[in-house]
């Protein structure tokens, strides 16, 4: 999970491959889609759909396909509004400054997660072993008695997203988990297999709209 806050700004199209929710903090946000625009307090944007963001002060909620919370959205390949009161946004931007834990309490609350759905127990073993590092398709395959073909048709049905776009997600986040903790570009560029910085920037751009340098400026980072 990761939240960012701050002035929308100008955004490219993009996509990213993880599930956001954009909340307006003290206006309404508007995403636009190639099917349409959304414009209220909250929108879900699944993962994967090209759109881009307008508003003044936002709220962006990324969840990872693999999260619990991600699996308690409304299933759905376009934008949606969402129904999430002005108490319950007060309420994130007040956790931001609590642990981890609090800040996970607070996203489920204003999302209303209470239930989890049942899933696949396979899930848990592919994405325990994706966030340690092993993204190769073959070795997932294995762990979960797939062939890599059939694997590859499982994770989209399971995420929505193929297992190569899903990897680069988790290369451009681990790249902003180092750039947050002091590292130059290029190096977290090259620690997570971009070939240089300008490689990191575009694939930066293309899945969030923006270059590194303006988002990353005022980053904070908690993790847990």
């Amino acid at each position: 999970m990761a939240i960012f806050i701050g002035r929308a700004g100008h955004q490219d199209w993009h996509h990213h491959q993880a599930h956001q929710i954009a909340l307006g903090v003290n206006a309404l946000v508007s995403v636009e889609s190639p099917q349409g625009c959304h414009t209220g307090a909250a929108v879900r944007i699944p993962a994967g759909v090209r759109h881009r963001l307008s508003g003044d002060i936002v709220m962006s909620i990324y969840l990872d396909v693999l999260s619990d919370e991600a699996r308690a959205l409304p299933e759905g390949r376009t934008l949606a509004p969402l129904e999430i009161a002005t108490a319950d946004v007060t309420r994130l931007i007040d956790a931001l400054d609590e642990t981890t834990l609090g800040v996970r309490r607070a996203v489920r609350r204003a999302l209303g997660v209470i239930d989890l759905p049942t899933t696949d127990p396979r899930l848990a073993v592919v994405s325990a072993a994706v966030h340690s590092g092993s993204v190769r398709r073959d070795q997932l395959a294995a762990l979960v008695h797939l062939s890599p073909t059939r694997f590859s048709h499982w994770f989209v049905e399971q995420t929505g997203l193929p297992l190569r776009s899903y990897a680069k997600w988790l290369r451009l986040t681990h790249a902003v988990q180092l750039l947050a903790s002091g590292l130059s570009m290029t190096d977290a560029a090259h620690a997570v297999g971009f070939s240089d910085s300008a490689h990191f920037s575009r694939t930066f751009r293309a899945l969030l709209g923006i270059d590194p340098s303006s988002a990353l400026a005022e980053v904070r980072l908690q993790e847990g």
